[in-house]
This record gives C-alpha cells, structure tokens and sequence, in this order.
C-alpha cells in the first residue's frame, strides 16, 4: 500500500491522544509543538504528560476511553497497550470521519506517522509505507548528521528573500532564477562558514543592489 504523503496544519486544532504512557507522551510532544489542542484521555500520566497538564498546554480526561471521547476531535490517537481500546477508538474516528493513528497497528491506522528530521522549519518526513519502521529511524539517523544547522540558516534567509521579491512583484521566471542560483552548493557553505559578507555581496549580485538586505532580515 502506497500513502499520500502530507503535513497538516494542526494550530488550535482539538487533537485526542489515548493512553497516557511513555509512547503516548512522545505524540502528545509533537503535536504541541504543530500548534495542537491536546485532550489526553488516560487513568494515569507519565511525568511529562503529569507536567504539561499543570502547566495547562493539555485537556486530561482521567478515566479510560468512553465512546464520544472524540467529539469535536479534528485527529485522534490511539497509544495504549490494550488492542481492543485501540480498535474502539478507530471504530470511533472512523464513523465520525477524523484521522486516526493506532500505534504500533496499522490495521486500524488511516494514517501513520512518519520517522521525522526536524531543524527549525525544516522538517524532512521518512516512511517505508509500514513496512520497517527500523529501516526508516536508520535513514532518519543517517541524514540527521548529513543536514545540520545551517539548513535552517539557509531557508530563514531564502524565506526572507522570498517576501521582499514578492513585494517587488517580480515574474516567475526571473524569481526562479534567483532561487536557483541561491541554492547552489557554494552558498550554502557560506551559511555554513557564517561568511556574511560574501553573501552580501553575492545576494548583491544575483538579485541587485536596490535589493534592502536589512528589510528582508538579512543580518549581513
């Protein structure tokens, strides 16, 4: 089975975790960090979860699963250890038409998640479409090293580029060129090198002097 990859936007969307261990923990983390409304259905938390509800970043519903738990829910997740909880809440999603992850079962996922690099805004998604999980943490592992901080560096500067060549209101064409000739090896080993002043002036040369380094956010 071949899935759609995509990233959704979660930001002050209500998102149902059930199940309050160490894996359940792990998800709960990561859809805060997309912005998420977390609704923690479980009779005990771990540490982390016990601290993210008295800072209240989440909902906790002490009890187990009930049906109707994902009532108004916009994503559901399923981390318990017991098969037959986990069957219910997909049962539930998908009667109500909400996506939901069963871990470590995709016979009740309609999505899985996949292993992720994450640098800042740069996030680089890896599935095997569930077949090896291992496979996918061991290429996850591999380009972690390869892609380091001055990937983030380089895609703040390009986004900065970006919105100055907007108000510009340049054509495509001649925005393409510029990106391309921006994502060349070199300048990337400039942001690497924190060379500012090569980049200055070669942001000079490819998109021209009238080019306001310092409105585009450009410390250089």
């Amino acid at each position: 089975m071949r899935y759609f990859p995509v990233f959704l936007d979660l930001n002050r969307r209500r998102c149902v975790v059930v199940g309050g261990g160490r894996v359940a923990e792990r998800k709960v983390r990561s859809l805060r960090k997309a912005g998420a409304e977390v609704t923690v259905v479980s009779p005990k938390l771990t540490a982390g979860l016990q601290r993210f509800k008295e800072a209240k970043e989440i909902e906790h519903r002490r009890r187990g699963y009930k049906g109707g738990d994902l009532k108004t829910a916009w994503l559901a997740v399923a981390a318990t250890d017991d098969r037959p909880t986990n069957e219910r809440v997909y049962r539930e999603a998908s009667a109500r038409k909400i996506p939901v992850n069963a871990v470590d079962d995709p016979a009740h996922c309609t999505f899985i998640v996949p292993a992720v690099i994450s640098r800042g805004d740069l996030l680089i998604a890896i599935s095997t479409g569930g077949r090896s999980p291992a496979l996918a943490k061991a290429l996850r592992k591999k380009l972690a090293q390869e892609i380091g901080p001055e990937y983030p560096a380089l895609l703040k500067m390009i986004g900065a580029v970006r919105k100055k060549i907007g108000e510009f209101g340049w054509g495509p064409g001649k925005s393409q060129r510029i990106y391309s000739r921006l994502l060349r090896e070199d300048v990337l080993e400039m942001v690497r090198r924190k060379d500012h002043s090569a980049l200055g002036r070669l942001l000079r040369k490819i998109i021209g002097p009238e080019f306001p380094l310092k409105e585009a956010g450009l410390k250089i």
